[in-house]
């Protein structure tokens, strides 16, 4: 049957509800996708800028810990 069919019935608001669990997931998975670009896999995102930051300070090769403030 066509959709128009079984907007027309009585399962109309449950057609309805599935229609939008469909869009909101699909908008959701959207904005992770891009979120987890952004925060995540980047060579310039937020989190791989402090591992390199924490990376420089607790360098092997100085066998100190060095104290260095981000800018």
């Amino acid at each position: 049957m066509k959709l128009s069919n079984y907007l027309k019935e009585k399962g109309q608001t449950s057609i309805e509800y599935m229609l939008m669990i469909v869009v909101c997931v699909s908008l959701g998975l959207t904005f992770f996708k891009s979120f987890q670009k952004y925060l995540l896999t980047n060579e310039d995102s937020y989190i791989n800028v402090h591992m390199q930051f924490y990376k420089a300070m607790f360098d092997p090769q100085f066998q100190y810990k060095k104290f260095r403030l981000p800018r």
